[in-house]
């Protein structure tokens, strides 16, 4: 009990907050602070991830923690922005890298890849300065941490910043944390976008009034989709930002079944789904203006998301310090039962629980020559044939976005680079939705392996508790299986350049003949095909990584189960073998009676 509440004491809670750059996360995060904590970038396509939390006795309020990016992470990163828009760099040293960047020119960049060129040239601009301090952590005043959020040719640098801040908000112990945006160019490290969207205690997606979802949103609210039906608790808020732009009521109402009807389409049922203003909402809590503040909307979010933290979270934290005690009091009671007994009862129940003793024992050894590998292996590759079916249903819609009319005009721009930039930017969607599927798919095989030890677990628990009806088991709590081997990207090395460009011949023919559609047949063929083969080499690496988890996992638990027991056991030997302990055992459980009373 002493250990569970220490626990909850030191506990911090995590607030991630997802979105295009364009969505307001910033203007949200400072309305919810009730201060202009975070700088608004006016093109943030490059931001880190922004941590705010309390201060500490090291980090005073207004002070950050700059983590600077390490120099060989900066250097794939400029390799893969620089592959995007057609430059094989994968090879190029820093000094090679930095004369290509310098001779990038805007013609031609394809729409998505914007944001890298900017990226790049940020990074050109920022090195003589900011190159010396890759690898580093920097302690910064306000000032300097603005500076690092706000400019972009600093912000490419940076791979995190925690901002220590004193509010309402962050000294209840709530960790906010604006994360980079969908469309950025730190979207592509999925991985750590996954963690907050797992670990954290609630995720809020934010979108602009009067703003379409992007491509990039789009596989973002997919991959909330996925994984909204694997966790306990639906900590999902959606919210729709600038909600002072509507017209009337009607025009406001319109826009969210939009937003409702889309995040539908995307998997995401019956959404808790607010209109907020930020800009309303700060200047209300600065003001004291409470009138302007309701308008915002944001009090309305506000008490909905503390209802979730109190009635939802916190029951979850109630629920298990009640089963803890109910645990204790049937313990203290069993004990006291077996202490009660005559001589002879107490002699033969002796007995009986060195044999029981000596079976629990064994549960370890059981458990390590029967481990249900089988039945995991089975569930593993019916989740990679369904990323395939869902790949191969989603392969147009890539397919179109890629290779559109706008990127593909006969302007005087260099079409052949313009058809390879194409076809990078579907590959670079393809492999985005395979990491994010794969991701998805790590929460699925982790729910599926505790169901297994789960079902293990219990059977094991209801046939001690049998065998020794005083004894109540812990809960089974879930064990957490690590990532399994990250496989290289998917690529497919059999398209080469000529032969897209043959295909492609010229914009008339293409979009207004058969050639769109024939390029995609044959596409599909060949990326179809590359995919399975990765995918199995993936599967094979996949189900070696879970199986040998699933066996250390079983064990773990079952030894558990087996030193509860015998922790249990030995307590009723001690309550038989000699009795002067009762009134000890009776004062515990008067206090149990009163620490019941006063909950």
């Amino acid at each position: 009990m002493l250990a569970r509440a220490a626990r909850l004491g030191a506990s911090r809670f995590t607030i991630a907050l997802f979105g295009a750059f364009s969505a307001g996360k910033s203007s949200l995060a400072n309305a919810l602070i009730g201060e202009r904590a975070l700088p608004v970038s006016p093109n943030p396509t490059t931001a880190a991830i922004n941590r705010i939390l309390a201060p500490t006795p090291e980090q005073p309020h207004g002070t950050a923690r700059v983590s600077m990016k390490s120099r060989d992470d900066l250097l794939d990163d400029l390799r893969y922005s620089l592959s995007l828009l057609g430059e094989d760099a994968s090879a190029a040293g820093e000094e090679e890298l930095l004369r290509r960047m310098g001779a990038l020119q805007p013609d031609g960049v394809h729409a998505a890849g914007r944001p890298h060129y900017s990226f790049l040239k940020a990074a050109l601009a920022g090195w003589p300065e900011l190159s010396p301090l890759l690898g580093q952590e920097l302690r910064v005043g306000e000032e300097e941490y603005r500076r690092y959020v706000a400019e972009e040719s600093r912000s490419c640098f940076v791979r995190e910043i925690e901002l220590y801040y004193s509010s309402p908000l962050t000294d209840q112990g709530i960790v906010l944390v604006d994360t980079p945006g969908a469309d950025s160019v730190n979207a592509r490290h999925t991985g750590v976008a996954f963690n907050y969207i797992k670990n954290a205690d609630a995720i809020l997606f934010v979108t602009y009034y009067n703003h379409a979802f992007s491509q990039a949103d789009r596989q973002f609210l997919m991959q909330l989709g996925r994984v909204k039906d694997q966790f306990e608790l639906d900590k999902m808020f959606f919210l729709v930002n600038a909600a002072d732009l509507a017209s009337s009521e009607g025009e406001l109402k319109d826009v969210l079944g939009h937003v409702e009807s889309n995040l539908l389409q995307h998997g995401i049922r019956f959404p808790r789904l607010y209109p907020v203003s930020s800009l309303l909402g700060l200047q209300g809590k600065q003001s004291g203006d409470n009138e302007k503040l309701e308008q915002s909307g944001l009090p309305a979010f506000e008490r909905s998301f503390l209802s979730f933290t109190r009635d939802e979270l916190g029951s979850l934290a109630v629920q298990a310090a009640d089963m803890e005690i109910s645990r204790s009091v049937s313990v203290i009671d069993s004990w006291l039962a077996a202490a009660e007994g005559d001589a002879g009862s107490r002699a033969a129940e002796l007995r009986r629980l060195q044999e029981l003793a000596a079976e629990a024992r064994q549960l370890p050894n059981e458990a390590r020559e029967n481990v249900p590998a089988a039945e995991l292996d089975k569930e593993l590759q019916e989740l990679f044939y369904y990323i395939q079916q869902r790949i191969q249903y989603g392969f147009g819609e890539f397919y179109q976005y890629a290779f559109n009319p706008a990127s593909l005009q006969d302007d005087g721009r260099d079409l052949r680079r313009a058809v390879w930039t194409s076809w990078l930017e579907l590959q670079r969607m393809l492999q985005m939705e395979l990491s994010q599927e794969l991701l998805a798919t790590t929460l699925r095989l982790e729910s599926a392996g505790n169901a297994l030890i789960r079902k293990r677990y219990e059977e094991s628990a209801a046939k001690l508790k049998d065998r020794l009806p005083g004894f109540m088991p812990e809960p089974f709590e879930s064990i957490a299986f690590p990532s399994p081997p990250e496989p290289s990207p998917w690529k497919c090395d059999s398209v080469e350049a000529k032969w897209l460009y043959g295909m492609f011949r010229n914009p008339r023919s293409f979009f207004e003949g058969e050639g769109k559609k024939k390029l995609r047949d044959e596409l599909e063929a060949k990326l179809g095909a590359s995919i399975r083969e990765w995918m199995d080499a993936a599967g094979q690496d996949w189900k070696a990584a879970y199986a040998s988890r699933l066996a250390t996992g079983l064990e773990e638990v079952m030894s558990a189960l087996s030193e509860a027991f015998i922790r249990y056991s030995d307590g009723t030997r001690l309550s038989l073998q000699d009795n002067s302990g009762l009134e000890s055992l009776r004062e515990m459980r008067g206090g149990l009676d009163r620490l019941q009373a006063a909950i």
